[in-house]
């Protein structure tokens, strides 16, 4: 009897967690988009107020930025540095596609980074300060719709997981 007590509440105790960490998934895209957002703002600042070279920039606001974005900066700037003859988007773009792909970004997030990418580094800066507000603007409709499915799925699959375990508790015992 007390085996069975035992097996039953690991089994629910275990699928409670799996619950609980599909759950977490959407509340990280909600905080790292707000990151990204912030993020985003710095690198206007920096353009719109200093004549720093790119690299550089990226750098600075790389210290500032939450680790998951700062990876991408970081990367982008050490391979601009080496000077390879790369173009900026190039190197952007692996960089995004690199260091995203343990993040819980989804498709649509990264493809707002890549395109971010694709107009920053050959314009002047008052068309980079216009290509990132268009990213913003971006940004803040994936946020907006990543509250939208945090408030609606993270209640619905931690008690789906604690659901999950009591139905398989019940069925085997």
């Amino acid at each position: 009897m007390m085996i069975k007590l035992i097996i039953s509440l690991t089994i629910i105790g275990c699928s409670s967690l799996i619950g609980f960490i599909y759950a977490n998934a959407f509340i990280d895209r909600t905080k790292l988009l707000g990151s990204l957002l912030s993020t985003l703002q710095m690198l206007e600042t920096e353009i719109l107020y200093s004549a720093t070279p790119l690299p550089e920039l990226l750098k600075k606001v790389a210290k500032k930025s939450k680790p998951e974005i700062s990876n991408i900066l970081l990367a982008t700037s050490d391979t601009l540095y080496k000077k390879e003859g790369l173009l900026f988007a190039d190197v952007w773009e692996k960089a995004v596609e690199k260091e995203t792909e343990y993040t819980s970004f989804t498709k649509e997030d990264i493809e707002i980074l890549v395109t971010l990418g694709k107009n920053m580094g050959i314009s002047d800066s008052k068309d980079q300060i216009k290509h990132i507000h268009l990213t913003m603007e971006e940004v803040k409709r994936s946020y907006e719709q990543s509250i939208v499915m945090q408030n609606k799925n993270v209640k619905l699959y931690r008690n789906l997981g604690i659901l999950l375990g009591i139905t398989i508790v019940i069925i085997f015992f």
